[in-house]
């Protein structure tokens, strides 16, 4: 089995270059796919790094589709997470096997082959607590293995339209990136497993792409033996 790794880059090129290099250090051998979303800062080319080009909209227009969801909530409507879920479901439609998905801004800090598990649909941790009402339960998406092939033999994709979208005080609750996927998953009957994602990587925060360059290097520095 390959050991296919996802990371969706935004605007910092510095952190995802120190994602990858922390996964080549750790856990070497993988083929590491970038889907780069990032029109300003680009993630640059890199030896035994596949990208998907998606900095001029050539594989998502974003603006095209959100135009679809005109009634959203203002208080549950997290663009980011919306675009991150729909950038990791173009990736799952085009693999035929399980990846790993990880987000850019984690730094990989002991060996992640044991993700990589045919017998699962999902391994990776599940948040128990959500912050607010129209939120619930999902699976982190800093650390995830996903298993495409049983996940599409049971008609289980990563991004659930009907779920991912709280258009109404009445609707659905609100899903976050991981969180349709998640509940499909367990209606299905899929297995999975939750582990504690926090021994095998360092995060850096949430929305890390809002940090200053001066905070960036500061956490770079300060964990630079997980990647150098």
């Amino acid at each position: 089995m390959n050991k296919n790794i996802l990371i969706v880059h935004y605007n910092t090129p510095e952190l995802t270059t120190a994602t990858v290099l922390s996964i080549k250090k750790h856990t070497p051998g993988c083929r590491i796919i970038i889907f780069d979303n990032s029109n300003m800062r680009p993630f640059p080319a890199m030896e035994g790094v596949e990208i998907i080009d998606n900095t001029r909209r050539q594989v998502i227009d974003f603006d095209k589709w959100l135009a679809g969801y005109p009634d959203k909530m203002t208080t549950a409507a997290n663009w980011g997470s919306e675009k991150h879920i729909y950038s990791v479901q173009n990736v799952f439609d085009r693999m035929d096997e399980g990846f790993l998905l990880l987000d850019s801004d984690v730094l990989v800090k002991r060996d992640l082959s044991g993700f990589f598990d045919e017998s699962l649909a999902w391994r990776g941790k599940v948040e128990y607590e959500p912050q607010f009402w129209f939120q619930a339960q999902r699976l982190f998406p800093f650390l995830l293995w996903i298993n495409v092939p049983m996940c599409k033999v049971a008609g289980v994709k990563f991004m659930s339209e009907g779920r991912i979208y709280k258009v109404s005080h009445t609707g659905a609750p609100y899903y976050d990136t991981g969180g349709s996927f998640y509940w499909d998953c367990k209606r299905s009957g899929l297995p999975g497993e939750e582990v504690e994602i926090s021994q095998y990587i360092e995060h850096m925060v949430a929305g890390s792409h809002h940090r200053s360059p001066e905070e960036i290097s500061r956490w770079l520095n300060k964990y630079k033996e997980l990647y150098e």
